[in-house]
């Protein structure tokens, strides 16, 4: 009955449209991102990365950079010559960013970059037709309604152009949301807003959104990663400092916020106590992709729009 009621809650919320923003969370978050979420799931940022070629003179497209991991990753692979544009929601994450590419593109005025604060889907329609060799989409396209980016992600893409998306899948830190959920089906009105994420069940998921946009997929595979977390505030930290938990403070009723937090430890101690030891995996996917190329540009007959003469 616990659970009807919740999802009569959540039916009542999401009329209202009730919405809960992780922009806070991130910001919260900006600090200890690299401490947290970086060392442990950026390796595999990193690796995605190598799956898309990056050449001095690229103009790449970013959305969603965050504290910039990945754009002082892109840098360095142009290798003095590019243009990288990057956007981000958070506040506090893009002040990281912009200090950590300040460092390192001072006195490299062949790399431009130009990082702005802001909503992904509106920057993007913002960019010209054809106007970028690749566009990279780090733990975020969950956050949009993703055939829909994915679609203006085409156009902005040169023919030929390509594209990187890496994301958590919807099996991450399985434990930690049933707990959530539990505690929530018990005591629905502790829930005062929805969490709208488009967490895909595996890579063949993200590789339909590709195909339905109109991408051919060049690489699909699923991950996993074991947080370094094993104890119930080790977890809860974990989530809360590395952005996992994104959307959490603006969904919950932010006077019994700690009652949550309390009450999902409890249950994650509960579930040590059975098992022995707490192994919370964060699952992700990395699908790449290509613009098709046309057959007027194959044969060279680019248009001025497309090789990027304004």
């Amino acid at each position: 009955m616990s659970r009807v009621r919740l999802a009569a809650r959540a039916l009542r919320l999401a009329l209202n449209r009730a919405h809960a923003d992780p922009t806070a969370d991130y910001d919260a978050a900006s600090s200890d991102y690299d401490t947290f979420f970086s060392p442990v799931m950026g390796g595999h940022s990193t690796a995605a990365l190598d799956e898309v070629p990056i050449a001095p003179g690229d103009s790449v497209v970013e959305l969603a950079c965050g504290t910039g991991h990945l754009t002082a990753e892109i840098i360095r692979r142009l290798d003095g010559r590019g243009v990288v544009r990057a956007v981000d929601k958070s506040p506090g994450m893009l002040d990281v960013a912009k200090r950590k590419v300040h460092a390192l593109t001072a006195g490299t005025p062949g790399v431009g970059v130009e990082l702005s604060v802001g909503d992904m889907d509106s920057f993007i329609r913002g960019l010209p037709d054809r106007s970028a060799d690749l566009v990279v989409v780090g733990w975020a396209i969950c956050y949009t309604k993703p055939p829909k980016l994915l679609a203006e992600i085409v156009r902005v893409l040169r023919p030929g152009g390509r594209v990187m998306v890496i994301e958590t899948r919807a099996d991450a830190h399985q434990a930690l949301t049933e707990g959530l959920e539990k505690v929530f089906a018990d005591d629905p009105s502790l829930l005062t807003s929805l969490i709208r994420v488009a967490l895909p069940k595996n890579a063949a998921t993200v590789a339909r959104w590709f195909g339905k946009a109109g991408l051919t997929v060049t690489g699909q595979r699923d991950g996993a990663q074991v947080i370094p977390a094993h104890t119930p505030a080790a977890v809860l930290e974990w989530v809360q400092r590395s952005g996992a938990a994104a959307g959490f403070k603006t969904a919950v009723d932010n006077e019994r916020e700690q009652l949550v937090l309390d009450r999902v430890e409890a249950g994650l101690a509960e579930l040590l106590e059975k098992k022995g030891a707490l192994e919370i995996q964060h699952t992700f996917v990395v699908v790449t992709g290509a613009k098709p190329v046309t057959p007027r540009a194959r044969h060279g007959a680019r248009t001025g729009e497309e090789a990027g003469v304004a």
